[in-house]
């Protein structure tokens, strides 16, 4: 019975979190009229995110949530802005292709381009958790993302699969959108996508840089 109560209460405090980091992230997205604000602040969710996941001490969630926004507000713009030109010059690729004949060489591309995609959003879902997890050059974070989609294939295809759910989850009750959104979304991924992670001691620990105090 006190291992179901201390469930309960697990479970309880981790909807709190979720729903304030879902909160925080709208608000400082909003911030910077999204246009400079998401992707720091998708950033900033996965950090408190990992931190949650990774200790037991107690964790201040919106003075992470700040210091990692601030901190990483520039690099994660352009990390961001990479990923969606790249997502917009596949999708412009694809339209065009699928105006021309269909020949054996262009239905060809297409499916290369569907490949492309596919890989293209497994790296899209790892970057962050990588992002909060390394201390990377810019490029490294995408290649690094890039081997763990293909190399982990059980986990990228398991994570595909709850996200999915979650998201069929969202459509059949809108409800749970406001109150848990992105934050439901970023746990699973960050949960996830860490177990591909190797040991801490080979982690770039962002403490050093965002006091959780």
């Amino acid at each position: 019975m006190k291992g179901v109560t201390s469930w309960y209460i697990r479970i309880g405090e981790w909807a709190f979190h979720l729903f304030v980091l879902n909160i925080l992230w709208f608000l400082f997205s909003l911030s910077g009229l999204f246009i400079l604000g998401i992707f720091p602040a998708t950033a900033a969710i996965h950090a408190v995110i990992r931190k949650l996941i990774m200790s037991a001490e107690n964790v201040s969630i919106i003075k992470l949530f700040w210091n990692t926004f601030k901190v990483e507000f520039l690099k994660s713009n352009l990390l961001g802005y990479i990923f969606l030109v790249a997502g917009f010059i596949l999708y412009i690729n694809l339209r065009v292709l699928q105006q021309l004949d269909a020949n054996i060489f262009n239905q060809f591309m297409i499916v290369i381009t569907y490949i492309a995609g596919l890989l293209y959003l497994l790296t899209l879902l790892h970057v962050f958790p990588v992002f909060v997890h390394y201390n990377f050059k810019t490029i490294d974070y995408i290649k690094y993302a890039f081997v763990l989609s293909i190399g982990r294939p059980l986990q990228s295809t398991l994570m595909i699969a709850v996200l999915v759910i979650t998201i069929l989850l969202f459509f059949q009750v809108p409800g749970l959108i406001p109150v848990f959104g992105i934050g439901l979304i970023s746990y699973i991924i960050m949960k996830i996508s860490s177990r591909s992670f190797p040991g801490l001691e080979h982690s770039y620990d962002r403490k050093n840089n965002h006091s959780t105090q």
